[in-house]
This record gives C-alpha cells, sequence and structure tokens, in this order.
C-alpha cells in the first residue's frame, strides 16, 4: 500500500462508514470485486467530509451496462452518472469509467463515465432506470436519454445534425 498526500492506493474496495448497512456492503463489494470487470486502481482519501473511495476501471459497453445494471439492483441505493471527457496521454491515462462513493453521502454511487474511451461506444449504453425505488424499470436507450437521436451530437462527425 503507498500513501499520496492524504489518499491511499487500494485495491477492489470501498471505506464504508462506520456502522453502514451490511447487506448494502456486501451487495456493493459483490460488484466492485466481480473479477469479470477490470480492476485498474484504487484511491481512498481520507479528506473529511467525503472520505471517499474512488475505483477505476476498465472494460466494453457489455460489460459497463452490465455494471451499472448489478449496481442498480441494490435496493437503498441511488446513482449519479457523470459524463467527462478523460484523458490518455504522457502524463494520465483515464479508465472507461471510475465509481466514486462518498461517507457523506453514504447511499448514493457516482459513476463517472470517460467519453474519451476508446473502449466503449457510447451508442450502446443502456441506461437502467432509477427511480428512487426498489421496483424494476426497463432500460433506456441513449437515444431516449439524450432525446431525438437527429439531434445528437455524433463523436465521429463533431458537429450537430439538422439543426
Amino acid at each position: 500500500m503507498s500513501a499520496i498526500a492524504l489518499s491511499i492506493k487500494m485495491g477492489p474496495d470501498i471505506n464504508f462508514p462506520k456502522g453502514y448497512d451490511s447487506t448494502k456492503t456486501k451487495a456493493i463489494l459483490k460488484v466492485v470485486q466481480n473479477e469479470q470487470y477490470h480492476f485498474v486502481d484504487g484511491v481512498y482519501s481520507h479528506w473529511p467530509p467525503d472520505w471517499g473511495t474512488r475505483l477505476s476501471f476498465e472494460g466494453d459497453v457489455t460489460k459497463l451496462n452490465q455494471f451499472m445494471a448489478e449496481l442498480h439492483q441494490i435496493p437503498g441505493t441511488t446513482m449519479r452518472l457523470i459524463l467527462y471527457r478523460g484523458r490518455n496521454d504522457n502524463l494520465r491515462q483515464d479508465s472507461s469509467w471510475q465509481l466514486d462513493y462518498s461517507q457523506a453521502h453514504p447511499d448514493r454511487l457516482t459513476l463517472y463515465l470517460n467519453v474519451n474511451s476508446t473502449n466503449i461506444d457510447l451508442y450502446k449504453i443502456v441506461f437502467p432506470e432509477w427511480t428512487g425505488s426498489d421496483k424494476v424499470s426497463p432500460p433506456k436507450e441513449i437515444s431516449e436519454v439524450l432525446g431525438r437521436d437527429d439531434r445528437c451530437i455524433r463523436p465521429e462527425e463533431g458537429t450537430e445534425k439538422n439543426k
């Protein structure tokens, strides 16, 4: 284990708050420790009030869809999805996706999706419908999430169609 300032590198684990629901703990760890998801790196930060854990994963869109679907099945948790333009240069290589856990918001999982990842075809992502309840809803295609498909910006074109 190595330390970086007030952060510690770690394996596919999460530093949950003391007394956190053991059922949720086991369910979340079952997903992040599943070897079908290629774990790259992890960091735990000793910065209050967040006390955050960030886990990085590599994989294709099929694995990402499975990862999101499994997390969606965990009762009593919510999820945020943040799209970001990751780097892939001599200074830093960002993974396909990262899972962020904050002790300040213990029932919320944040998934950072690297839109610059060459492993992820954005148009094949299936987003579970996050209803805030335990009810399972049918997944949505990206065209439903983004709105009309003919108004989407396509990465290969770099311009908006049918403006």
